[in-house]
């Protein structure tokens, strides 16, 4: 059977790093291999939770294991102008635990060896906020599954191709605090379908509102009498800029790839719905879309 990579489904650290990179041009892939496995070796022996995601480009030329309809970022448009903005690239290092300074020393040294033959494109230092809370004062990832049915949404199951590995999609949301916090509170709860307090379900979804176009059920989205399809697992964090930026890092994970397009597609209402509000107070500075191998296929890859 295959497995996992741990990161993935264990509980969150209280600190992120997520650092993507891409080739530059010359690049040794056996240079990129060598450091991806020291930097396995290297978090496995600081107590750092690793998780190697690789864009369509560099997942190909490491494995044939290769999972169905893996589709870059395309970046995705309203018809009113919101963006979100797509900055594909191939390989994403996410590391966490309750150690900064361990995080930063395993990223750190798989920067350097890697070196001329790989570019830094972005990166996002996140931490855990209260009770799982987004900066907004809200709970993020209340609608994850139980988390004895995480496997079986994140994680593609044996007899398919890519099997123990995971579809992700990795964004950094800027948040408008002001113009959220100008809001009522009865706006706010329904701009995400809950409520602040308890994240309590609101029985009465408007159609903006974000539970209603991310919610997928069978039958109209969020319509609570059906059952959920196609969940995710969110292990999303927020973040704060020394310039004041703030928002949400958003990492979901999904067997199938499909239903993260479905999702982005609804947000911005590409597939005729309105467009969801949270697009008014926050915005993707960035967009990608990735596959988390099986510890397998990493062992077979890496060597």
């Amino acid at each position: 059977m295959a497995a996992p990579q741990e990161a993935i489904l264990t509980s969150l650290g209280e600190h992120q790093w997520y650092v993507h990179l891409s080739r530059t041009e010359g690049a040794d892939l056996g240079v990129i291999k060598k450091a991806l496995a020291d930097l396995r070796t290297d978090c496995g022996r600081q107590g750092v939770n690793l998780c190697i995601m690789f864009g369509p480009t560099l997942l190909a030329e490491l494995t044939d294991d290769i999972p169905a309809d893996f589709q870059p970022y395309p970046g995705y448009k309203s018809a009113d102008g919101k963006e979100a903005k797509a900055t594909q690239e191939e390989l994403l290092i996410w590391v966490h635990s309750d150690h900064k300074d361990r995080n930063w020393n395993t990223q750190y040294q798989f920067r350097t060896a890697v070196a001329g033959h790989m570019a830094v494109a972005r990166e996002t230092i996140a931490w855990i906020y209260g009770a799982s809370l987004d900066l907004t004062g809200y709970i993020d990832g209340t609608g994850n599954p139980t988390p004895d049915r995480q496997g079986e949404c994140a994680v593609i199951a044996d007899g398919s191709p890519g099997a123990g590995g995971s579809f992700a999609i990795a964004q950094r949301w800027v948040h408008d605090l002001k113009y959220f916090f100008s809001l009522s509170p009865d706006d706010q709860d329904n701009l995400f379908g809950r409520t602040r307090a308890d994240s309590t379900r609101l029985d009465k979804q408007v159609p903006t509102s974000h539970l209603s176009h991310v919610e997928l059920r069978e039958g109209e989205t969020a319509d609570a009498s059906k059952s959920k399809r196609n969940e995710i697992v969110r292990r999303s964090t927020p973040y704060a800029l020394h310039d004041g930026t703030v928002g949400l890092y958003f990492l979901g994970f999904c067997r199938d790839q499909a239903p993260l397009r479905e999702r982005m597609e609804a947000i911005y209402g590409i597939n005729g719905q309105v467009r969801d509000a949270l697009t008014d107070y926050s915005t993707p500075a960035s967009g990608s879309y990735y596959f988390a191998p099986s510890i397998e296929v990493l062992d077979s890859a890496l060597r």
